[in-house]
C-alpha cells in the first residue's frame, strides 16, 4: 500500500497502563499502532500494536531522538501522530518539537509551556497569580534557610518534579513530624535532588476521598471537553503513586478551577487537574497538573468520552462529534495496586472488609485486563513480578535509609 493510501497511525511513547488505553482505543477504531518504549509492559503484549520498538537507554537523549527521526523515515511514519503518555517522554518532546515535527505530527506543546506543568514550582506561582488555593508551600535554598522558616507540623517533603524522587525511591513524599526529623529527611533528600527543587508543603487532612480530578480536552487554553471524578484509593493510600481506585462524579466547583487555570496556561491537548478538598475552609486546592494521558483516562472511555480519539483527530485536523451525554456513576480500577490499597485502609480503620468488596460492585472498568484483549493483564503481573524482583535490594536499602533518618516513635503517615 503506498504512503498516501495508508492510514495515518500513532507512535505511542511509554507501554504502561496509561499508553495501553490509548493503544486500545485507537487500535479498535483500526489505527496503526507503534510502540516504544525500553521497558516493556502491560501495552507492549496488547494485540492492537501493529509494531514494537525496544529502546536501549532513556526516553530523553540525542541517540533516541535521531533513532525517532530515523524511524519515521524507514518505516513510513511520516506525519503520524506522536503520543508520549509518561512524564519524561512528555518532557522529552517538549524540549524537541522543532526537530520531531519534522516527522511527527505532534500532541505536544513546547517547553515553555510544559513547563508550568511539569515544575510545581512554577504551577503554584501560576495558581498564586489567578488566585487559586493550593497547599501551603515553602521553597528553601539551604539547611541554614530551612532552619529559619516558621513551619507548622506535620509537613511532607516533595519534589518540585516529582519523577526525580520516584526514580531514587519509589516515593512521591516523605511525611515528617518535627524539626529535627525535617532536618533529617531533607538530609536525605538533598543527596538524590537538587536542593532548589525541594519543596516543604503542608498536610492537607483527609484520605483518597477528599481528592478530586478533571480530565480535560483543551484547545488553546479552551476547555471543550470535561470530566470530573473522585480519586477515592491510591497506592500507598498516604501519599501515592497513582490512583487505583476512581469514580466518576459530577464536581462543578473544580471544572471551573480548572479552567481558570489551563486558559491561562493556553494548554491544548488531554490534560487532568488535579485537587485536593481541605474541609478546614471548605475549599478545593491545586495538587497537580497532568498534560498528557492520565492514569483513570479509560474510565472517561466509558463514560462517553474518548479522549486519546479526540486527541488523535484534533491532531490531524479531523472534525469529530462531541459526545451529547456523560455517563457518571461508573469506576475505573487497577487491581494490581488497588487489592494492596484495600487491605492498608482496612489495617489503617478506613474502611472494612465488607466495604471493600462492595465499592468494586458495579460498572467497573480495568486499567489493564479486557476480555477481547486478555494478554496485557498476563504481561502486566509478569511484568510487576520481575520488577519487584530487582527492585527488592533496592526499596530494602531506601527503607534501610528512611528509618535510620526517623524518630523511632514517628508514624510514617497521616
Amino acid at each position: 500500500m503506498s504512503q498516501q493510501n495508508r492510514r495515518l497511525g500513532v507512535v505511542v511513547l511509554g507501554s504502561d497502563f496509561k499508553g495501553l488505553g490509548v493503544i486500545r482505543s485507537l487500535g479498535q477504531r483500526g489505527i496503526p499502532c507503534v510502540l516504544i518504549d525500553n521497558l516493556p509492559r502491560s501495552a507492549w503484549f496488547s494485540r492492537y500494536v501493529t509494531k514494537r520498538f525496544k529502546w536501549d537507554g532513556p526516553l530523553n537523549t540525542d541517540d533516541f531522538l535521531q533513532f525517532l527521526l530515523n524511524i519515521g523515515e524507514e518505516h513510513h511514519f511520516i506525519g503520524w501522530v506522536l503520543f508520549p503518555v509518561q512524564d519524561d517522554a512528555v518532557e522529552f518532546v517538549a524540549h524537541h518539537t522543532s526537530q520531531l515535527a519534522t516527522s511527527y505530527c505532534l500532541v505536544t506543546q513546547n517547553w515553555d509551556v510544559v513547563r508550568w506543568a511539569h515544575d510545581k514550582r512554577l504551577t503554584y506561582r501560576m495558581a498564586h497569580e489567578v488566585g487559586m488555593p493550593y497547599p501551603k508551600t515553602w521553597y528553601p535554598d539551604s539547611e541554614e534557610q530551612l532552619k529559619t522558616l516558621d513551619i507548622t507540623f506535620p509537613v511532607i517533603i516533595k519534589p518540585a518534579i516529582s519523577i526525580h524522587l520516584q526514580h531514587a525511591l519509589r516515593l512521591k513524599a516523605l511525611p515528617v513530624h518535627t524539626m529535627d526529623e525535617l532536618l533529617k529527611q531533607y538530609h536525605l533528600v538533598a543527596d538524590i535532588i537538587h536542593p532548589q527543587e525541594i519543596m516543604i508543603q503542608e498536610i492537607i487532612p483527609g484520605d483518597g476521598r477528599t481528592q478530586y480530578a478533571v480530565g480535560t480536552f483543551c484547545k488553546n487554553g479552551q476547555v471543550l471537553q470535561s470530566i470530573t471524578v473522585r480519586r477515592t484509593r491510591q497506592y500507598p493510600i498516604d501519599y501515592g503513586l497513582g490512583s487505583s481506585f476512581v469514580e466518576a462524579i459530577e464536581v462543578p466547583a473544580i471544572t471551573q478551577l480548572a479552567e481558570k487555570l489551563l486558559r491561562m496556561m493556553s494548554l491544548s491537548g488531554m490534560v487532568e487537574v488535579e485537587f485536593k478538598y481541605d474541609a478546614r475552609d471548605e475549599q478545593y486546592k491545586l495538587l497537580d497538573i497532568n498534560p498528557r494521558p492520565w492514569g483513570w483516562h479509560t474510565l472517561c472511555i466509558q463514560c462517553g468520552l474518548d479522549l486519546p480519539y479526540i486527541q488523535y483527530c484534533d491532531a490531524l485536523g479531523h472534525e469529530i462529534a462531541a459526545p451529547t451525554k456523560l455517563y457518571y456513576g461508573r469506576r475505573w480500577i487497577r487491581l494490581l495496586t488497588d487489592i494492596p490499597a484495600g487491605l492498608q485502609e482496612i489495617r489503617a480503620g478506613i474502611t472494612t472488609p465488607t466495604a471493600y468488596v462492595h465499592s468494586l460492585l458495579g460498572k467497573t472498568t480495568f486499567s489493564v485486563f479486557a476480555w477481547h484483549d486478555p494478554l496485557p493483564a498476563l504481561g502486566d503481573l509478569g511484568v510487576a513480578l520481575s520488577r519487584l524482583a530487582k527492585m527488592l535490594p533496592q526499596k530494602l536499602h531506601a527503607a534501610e535509609k528512611l528509618h535510620t533518618t526517623e524518630p523511632a516513635q514517628c508514624s510514617t503517615g497521616t
